[in-house]
């Protein structure tokens, strides 16, 4: 069976080219989706008792318990629970499902990267798993599960697909840098929140997806926000394809300033971050999405998200905005968010203690 989906041209669809060549015209073609494997992957997670799995009472989330309810002792739902109870969690688990093929043949399709790998404890405990799923998809019927809820799947799309047009549109503008081919996967079980990856093929061609979960219900019914939420998770998640492979590129830069990692240690961590790379890269896409807002809601709305980056402890935050605003000033010689990355690496150098808790807001240097 097919995925329900709706094509969106957020800019014009072209073939992306590697970071390093300059470009003039950034473009990005963006597919909105409700897709079978994260589907089947949240099914699974949702008899197993994983923690991320939405926390609403919705209707499509009674109506997945009860269909597989006889479903709950599975093989497939065994092998997730071990595997997520030693590692194999968060961004790791819908990056390992959307490389593969739909169910139930769940071949896979590209291959995948080693943290996610050994995140599953290597690649054996991975082909149990997908054996045992594709077992699943068969015995539990899931293909007939997911057909009987193709109206409410285009209901999720048709609600979101213009915030996504015009967030991904406003990132692309905003880093100079076309995302490839993007995909918003719209997941109904999944947590409120997001997660993000990207997989490179040949001649620089990229595919980048974000997997977002509903934020409440609305007459019972899963919603997965307004413009307000729904525009700065979906840039956040996409700017990760971005800024990581950046940040990874300048490791020697980020290493340089890792002893300021201390005292942010203990915070970071309670936000589920515990490397510096990883505070680099969310401080980073935090200030680049209050910009995003700014632009689309005002300064004031930026300002909010801003203060309250800083009270989740990342402090650089401030920091990073005024930076942002002197790229701003200044796109006619820099085209790219790639040619300003040093001086955004920059701030990093500044120890914690020495940082202002607010943005300049007359955006002066």
């Amino acid at each position: 069976m097919r995925i329900a989906a709706l094509s969106l041209l957020a800019v014009a669809s072209q073939a992306c080219a590697p970071l390093e060549e300059p470009r003039s015209a950034p473009v990005s073609q963006t597919t909105v989706t409700v897709d079978q494997r994260i589907e089947l992957m949240g099914v699974i997670q949702l008899l197993s008792g994983y923690f991320l799995v939405s926390y609403l009472d919705s209707g499509y989330k009674r109506d997945a318990a009860n269909f597989f309810a006889a479903c709950s002792d599975h093989a497939a739902v065994k092998k997730f629970s071990a595997l997520s109870a030693t590692g194999f969690d968060f961004n790791n688990v819908p990056e390992a499902f959307i490389s593969l093929s739909d169910p139930p043949e769940l071949q896979p399709r590209f291959p995948l990267g080693d943290s996610v790998i050994a995140s599953a404890g290597g690649e054996e405990n991975l082909a149990g798993l997908w054996a045992s799923a594709r077992d699943f998809a068969q015995e539990c019927r899931f293909e007939e599960f997911y057909a009987s809820h193709q109206p409410e799947y285009e209901r999720m799309l048709a609600q979101s697909r213009p915030t996504v047009v015009a967030s991904t549109s406003s990132l692309v503008a905003y880093l100079g840098t076309p995302l490839g081919s993007t995909q918003v996967i719209l997941g109904p079980l999944l947590h409120d929140g997001g997660f993000a990856s990207r997989v490179d093929g040949n001649r620089g061609q990229a595919a980048a997806f974000a997997f977002i979960g509903p934020h409440a219900l609305t007459a019972g019914s899963v919603d997965f926000g307004d413009a307000a939420r729904l525009q700065p998770l979906v840039a956040h998640e996409f700017a990760h394809t971005v800024i990581n492979p950046l940040t990874a590129r300048h490791s020697s830069q980020v290493a340089a300033t890792e002893g300021n990692f201390g005292t942010l240690r203990d915070a970071m961590r309670r936000e589920g971050y515990g490397s510096w790379d990883q505070v680099i890269n969310e401080s980073i896409i935090r200030a680049i999405t209050s910009r995003l807002t700014a632009a689309d809601r005002g300064e004031e709305a930026a300002n909010a998200e801003v203060a309250e980056e800083v009270k989740r402890g990342f402090v650089y935050v401030p920091a990073l905005v005024d930076e942002l605003r002197r790229y701003e000033r200044n796109r006619d010689a820099l085209s790219r968010i790639a040619d300003f990355y040093p001086e955004l690496l920059g701030v990093f150098k500044k120890a914690p203690a020495a940082l202002s808790s607010s943005v300049d807001t007359n955006g002066s240097q």
